[in-house]
């Protein structure tokens, strides 16, 4: 999987990838489009919440 390109701040990309996470906890599991969705707005956020660490590890 490729990077994203952009990285946010730290504190940002975990209050994105609590805002996510608490959308899918509220979600249908019946609803298959939703959960497509859901899925891969998690899979990005994922992506930008390690780029921010990456980030903050290297002191960038």
């Amino acid at each position: 999987m490729k990077l994203p390109t952009f990285v946010p701040s730290l504190p940002a990309a975990i209050a994105t990838a609590r805002e996510y996470l608490a959308q899918a906890e509220r979600a249908d599991i019946h609803d298959h489009g939703r959960m497509i969705e859901l899925h891969g707005s998690l899979t990005v956020c994922l992506g930008q919440l390690l780029a921010a660490l990456d980030a903050e590890g290297s002191g960038q």
